[in-house]
């Protein structure tokens, strides 16, 4: 197939595109510039220009493919919306990337039993609602007739890249402690970069019409995220943040989630599309990993969000 990747040059789109291009899939990548150009023509990534907020672009750019994944943004209902109007009727596939995030419950470092499935009829927290409510548009459209389909990965690690963990180590780095929320008891679901590019790979060619997905291959509560992160630095133990001192180092939003349980249940994936994760766990890979040699002391950092290869 031929397949458009919006967020191409991101953390997730250019992990998933390289693994469709090694399966034999033609990739081509939404570019809004120069640069983006000349870094997906090196990685072998056809480039297509266009932008989120511009729908006339963005069918451009999907009219030559027969699929879209769309890893830009878990937020931009514009282009969604734009990229679901241009598809519909046409037979195309089309992956949303939302995330776990949605079941963020505010928890402040408290646990709990709840392990959510797909299907299990959660009501978001009010500032998620909107994600939620694209995940909703995207499996509707599937009603309509369209091939669409929802992905929510858990915390993506690997390669020294994430979102969460490079705001974590930025953080302890700068003010020479690592912290977690409360009694840090909260968990999360985690998934290796590698492993969920080949769920991308199994969605786009095996998962039917309305399909939803959660992602994880593991789960961890953040007290252990804080002590590995404190054994990488030196730094000794980990130590306990108020709800002020966690919100002052990280800001309000950040810490507010990395307060907060998503514990999800991903046997529908690994029995519907045969996904069987094999990366390292995520305190070897950020404790004896790319973590420790990208954020060492004789490594160097990386912008949040972006790739490190």
């Amino acid at each position: 197939m031929k397949v458009l990747i919006t967020g191409a040059t991101g953390y997730i789109g250019r992990a998933v595109a390289q693994r469709l291009l090694t399966a034999g899939h033609d990739v081509t990548g939404l570019v809004r510039n120069d640069l983006g150009v000349r870094t997906l023509t090196t990685a072998g990534i056809e480039p297509v220009h266009g932008a989120l907020d511009d729908a006339d672009s963005l069918r451009a750019a999907v009219e030559g493919a027969d699929a879209v994944i769309e890893t830009a943004s878990a937020d931009h209902a514009a282009s969604t919306t734009a990229l679901l109007k241009t598809i519909a009727g046409t037979g195309k596939r089309f992956i949303r990337t939302s995330g776990t995030g949605i079941y963020t419950d505010l928890a402040g470092g408290e646990p709990t039993d709840i392990v959510h499935t797909e299907d299990d009829g959660y009501t978001p927290i009010p500032p998620l609602a909107p994600r939620y409510s694209l995940d909703v548009m995207v499996q509707e459209a599937a009603q309509a007739g369209d091939h669409t389909i929802v992905l929510r990965p858990t915390m993506i690690y690997g390669y020294g890249g994430s979102e969460q963990l490079p705001m974590m180590l930025r953080a302890s780095l700068r003010d020479g402690v690592s912290r977690y929320l409360g009694r840090g008891l909260n968990r999360y679901g985690n998934v290796y970069l590698d492993d969920l590019a080949g769920a991308y790979l199994l969605a786009l060619e095996h998962a039917p019409a309305g399909s939803v997905y959660n992602l994880a291959t593991d789960e961890c509560d953040f007290r252990r995220i804080a002590e590995g992160i404190a054994k990488l630095f030196g730094f000794g133990s980990a130590v306990s943040a108020t709800e002020e001192e966690f919100a002052q180092a990280l800001g309000p939003l950040p810490a507010a989630g990395l307060g907060s349980n998503s514990r999800v249940d991903s046997t529908m994936a690994r029995t519907e599309l045969g996904w069987v994760p094999k990366g390292p766990s995520l305190l070897d890979e950020l404790v004896h990993g790319s973590y420790r040699r990208i954020w060492g002391p004789k490594g160097i950092t990386v912008t949040p969000g972006q790739p490190t290869t």
